[in-house]
Parts: structure tokens; sequence; C-alpha cells
């Protein structure tokens, strides 16, 4: 085994938590007009704007991962051996 368990790749790599240059800068334009935007896409989405709605909803509500997939299968009578 190339490393241990817990030990990067690479670890003189990104430190933990670190963030992209490029999103930090946009969140810092962002930071004071951020309720503006979400009210003026409010407004869209009330006048129809179907863009503006699923923008709308995707920040209103995380997007769900993992959840179990509830599946009706048949029950196995013989099992096939070759």
């Amino acid at each position: 085994m190339p490393f241990q368990p817990g030990q990067s790749g690479n670890p003189a790599g990104w430190p933990r938590g670190s963030r992209n240059k490029k999103t930090i800068a946009l969140e810092g334009l962002l930071d004071g007009e951020a309720e503006a935007v979400m009210q003026k896409m409010i407004s869209l989405a009330k006048l129809g704007d179907d863009v503006a709605m699923r923008l709308c909803v995707e920040r209103m509500m995380a997007p769900r991962r993992e959840r179990p997939v509830p599946l009706e299968l048949p029950r196995i009578e013989i099992a096939f051996i070759t």
C-alpha cells in the first residue's frame, strides 16, 4: 500500500478549508447585493419567468442526495446454480 490511512497523496497540497480565489472574489462582489438580486429573481418568477422559477427553487431547497429508493422486488423461489 503506497499511502498510510489518513495520509494525503500530496502532503504539500492545498490545506484543509482553503478556497478558490475566484470564488472568494465573486462572493465579495455579491455580498452587498444578494438580497436585491434575490428580490428581483422572485419578482421575475412571480411574473412567470421559467428560468427564474427554477433558480428560486434550486436556491430554496438543497438537492436531495443519497436517499433510499423503494423497490418492489419479486420473491426468489428457485436458486439457479451453474
